[in-house]
């Protein structure tokens, strides 16, 4: 089966569902746990959705506004502190 674009009805997180076995069906719909909110519900995973995915959240976007940037001199300094725990 590839892969399906779905939506959760109770969060609205949008994830890719490629899970090939099920044990709940009725017809197409599948009891699907998002993983997002962690709660279940059963959704059509032959019917994929045109919205962008949200799920996982992008962790480069993250890391990125928690670092500020640093001057040359404090990138030099910060190397040399963390080069002082490794191992040899």
């Amino acid at each position: 089966m590839p892969k399906s674009r779905l939506k959760c009805k109770k969060c609205g997180a949008v994830f890719q569902y490629d899970a090939l076995v099920s044990l709940v069906h009725v017809g197409p719909y599948k009891a699907v746990t998002c993983p997002a909110c962690k709660k279940t519900s059963f959704m059509n995973v032959y019917n994929s959705v045109k919205d962008p995915l949200t799920w996982p959240p992008e962790e480069k976007q993250q890391q990125t506004a928690s670092e500020p940037q640093l001057t040359e001199e404090e990138l030099e300094k910060k190397r040399i502190e963390e080069s002082k725990y490794e191992k040899t």
